[in-house]
C-alpha cells in the first residue's frame, strides 16, 4: 500500500489534501466538508478514511486578535473536528504553524501569501491546474502545500 501523507487547512472554508509518497506530482484534493457553516465530521472520516493517509499535518489554528467571538468559536470548532476526526482514524498526526509550513514551501513573507501559495501550486502540480483555478482556492492550495510539507519533512 502506498504511503500516503494527509494536509489539512482547517475551516469550513478550508480543505484537505492527499499525497501518494511514491509520486509527489500529483495531489487529491477536496473542500472541507461542511454543513451548516460548520465543519461535517461524518463526511471528512469518510474522506480520510478513503485515502488512508499514514500521517497528516494540521494547520495549528487559533484565534487572531481581530477575530470576534462568532469567528473565534468558528475556527477554533473546525480546528478541533479535523483532529477529533483523525484521532478516532487512529491517522498520526502532526500541528504545524503556517510560518512553519509556509517556510519550507518558500512563501512565508510573501506580500501575498494566499496569491504566492496558489501560483506555487499550480507550478507544482499542473496536471491538476483546475484545481487552483480561482483566486478563491488558496485553501486548497495551502491543503496541498501542507501535505508537500508533510511528505518532505515527517516522512512517516
Amino acid at each position: 500500500m502506498p504511503l500516503t501523507f494527509c494536509g489539512i487547512d482547517p475551516g469550513t472554508t478550508g480543505a484537505l489534501a492527499f499525497l501518494d509518497a511514491a509520486d509527489l506530482s500529483r495531489v487529491v484534493v477536496y473542500d472541507m466538508p461542511e454543513a451548516n457553516k460548520q465543519v461535517e465530521p461524518c463526511r471528512l472520516a469518510e474522506i480520510i478514511r478513503k485515502h488512508g493517509p499514514a500521517l497528516a499535518v494540521v494547520e495549528q489554528q487559533g484565534p487572531k486578535p481581530t477575530d470576534g467571538c462568532r469567528q473565534a468559536f468558528s475556527i477554533g470548532g473546525s480546528f478541533m473536528a479535523a483532529r477529533a476526526v483523525l484521532a478516532v482514524l487512529g491517522v498520526p498526526t502532526h500541528l504545524a504553524t503556517p510560518a512553519k509550513w509556509m517556510q519550507h514551501a518558500g512563501i512565508y513573507g510573501a506580500a501575498d501569501p494566499k496569491e504566492a501559495g496558489r501560483a506555487l501550486a499550480l507550478r507544482l502540480w499542473p496536471a491538476d491546474a483546475a484545481t487552483f483555478r480561482r483566486k478563491s482556492d488558496h485553501n486548497r492550495a495551502d491543503a496541498a502545500l501542507i501535505a508537500r510539507f508533510a511528505a518532505e519533512t515527517l516522512k512517516g
